[in-house]
């Protein structure tokens, strides 16, 4: 008996032809763990700043100095040149990573502990993520600028092995407002895989 298999259309809204999803299932033998963290939860991209980088010319402006050398406006344009720029990491990211990394180190322990004979080894190569934020103050934030945050630690902790499409698919956020419920901003985080 032969099984007819429909193939799946491209569907078009505004003139854009969107294929069909490409859903990965992560199949049997999959688990979940959990992660809590709590307190307020910076934008790592937000608040990001320009530095600049002077150590160059200011070693080359020093030797010319040493050298006895008048400097000339080519000389000046020159060093000026030198001078680069960098991006310095969000302090506030910085800080709450400090703060983050003993909390989620113990849960990893934690799982670890309890599933380490069934294969589980951190960082995980594959998994799926969800995202639920429980703000304590009528403040209005940005759901993505907290997910990326979240993200970026636990790749930073060696919780997963990346935050990119081919390692955390589908991925599942929300926020609510938990005014005069909760006494502190929680994030609890979902990681499903296979083990």
């Amino acid at each position: 008996m032969l099984k007819l298999v429909m193939a799946k259309r491209f569907q078009t809204y505004f003139g854009v032809p969107i294929p069909p999803q490409k859903r990965k299932k992560l199949g049997s033998g999959t688990t979940t763990i959990r992660f809590v963290l709590t307190g307020k939860i910076p934008s790592k991209k937000n608040n990001q700043q320009a530095v600049s980088v002077r150590k160059v010319a200011r070693n080359w402006a020093k030797d010319q100095e040493k050298r006895g050398k008048i400097p000339t406006w080519y000389d000046v344009h020159k060093a000026i040149n030198m001078v680069s720029s960098k991006m310095r990491g969000n302090a506030a990211y910085i800080e709450f990573l400090k703060i983050v990394k003993p909390v989620i180190h113990e849960q990893m322990k934690f799982w670890a502990g309890r599933l380490q004979e069934k294969g589980l080894t951190f960082p995980l190569p594959k998994s799926t993520m969800t995202l639920r934020l429980y703000f304590k103050d009528r403040y209005i934030r940005d759901t993505v600028n907290s997910q990326q945050t979240i993200q970026d630690a636990l790749v930073e902790c060696g919780v997963l092995s990346n935050d990119d499409y081919n390692t955390v698919n589908p991925i599942y956020s929300e926020s609510e407002c938990y005014y005069e419920e909760i006494i502190y901003n929680i994030a609890f985080i979902s990681l499903s895989f296979k083990l």
